[in-house]
């Protein structure tokens, strides 16, 4: 248990700083002012850690707010530890050695969210800049934080919405070719744990990974697809795009 524990983070552990919750152990310095999330987005890695601006890192990556979300928090962590143990046949050979490559954390790219969620967010797989680098998905490169920004812009903290990938590896040049046979079956056991009430697929890589698997999905544009048109800070056209996972998630208060 002790083993499965270290991927757990829990509410308590966490400090209110205005409108955002931080992680004390993923700052190096603690931030003077903290009132909106804009602040909390804006901290400068070198000053204040690569981790500031989210409450996960590599050997936290499940945040629990009871015995419900820790049950299926030990489940995920235990699934995570049989995805390593054998990582070439889930991620693929060439996506695995490329993401070792790159990783700049123990361990590898896997999920990371409040396992309460009512919503799960399902993307294609870890970007260099980004996951492939933090281990954190969505989070640091341009797509992550403006998929972060669109949430909290629309009432959202990404923090307490369930966020994993179809396949858990950095694909080679960001390039995916294709979704290996085992990727599926991960992300099935890894849905079949969390049993959310609504899984938005992030691109047509992910919904055709989850309708082959047999889920329901609403689909959404790629945040790299706004990216690639220029687009950095939430617009009307991806907040109105967007607002879905707002109605899927509800009334929530820590």
């Amino acid at each position: 248990m002790e083993l499965l524990s270290i991927m757990l983070i829990r509410i308590d552990e966490l400090e209110r700083v205005g409108d955002v919750y931080v992680n004390p152990r993923n700052l190096r310095a603690k931030p003077l002012l903290l009132k909106t999330w804009r602040d909390f987005l804006s901290l400068d890695e070198k000053t204040y850690g690569i981790y500031a601006r989210t409450i996960y890192n590599p050997r936290e990556r499940f945040l629990v707010t009871d015995e419900f979300s820790e049950a299926r928090a030990i489940d995920l962590s235990a699934l995570y530890r049989s995805f390593l143990m054998d990582a070439e046949y889930f991620c693929g050979g060439e996506n695995l050695r490329y993401q070792l490559q790159v990783g700049e954390f123990e361990g590898l790219p896997f999920a990371n969210g409040w396992t309460g969620s009512k919503v799960v967010l399902v993307g294609e797989a870890p970007g260099r800049r980004g996951c492939g680098k933090t281990g954190v998905c969505f989070y640091r490169d341009a797509s992550g934080m403006l998929l972060r920004k669109t949430l909290f812009s629309l009432g959202i903290n990404p923090d307490f919405v369930y966020i994993t990938n179809a396949v858990k590896c950095n694909p080679p040049n960001n390039r995916l070719s294709r979704v290996p046979e085992g990727a599926y079956e991960l992300l099935a056991r890894e849905l079949e744990i969390l049993r959310p009430g609504t899984i938005f697929a992030l691109g047509r890589t992910a919904e055709r990974a989850l309708k082959e698997l047999g889920f329901e999905v609403e689909y959404l544009r790629h945040p790299a697809w706004y990216v690639r048109r220029g687009v950095h800070e939430p617009n009307d056209e991806m907040l109105a795009e967007y607002a879905k996972i707002r109605e899927a998630f509800g009334e929530w208060t820590p």
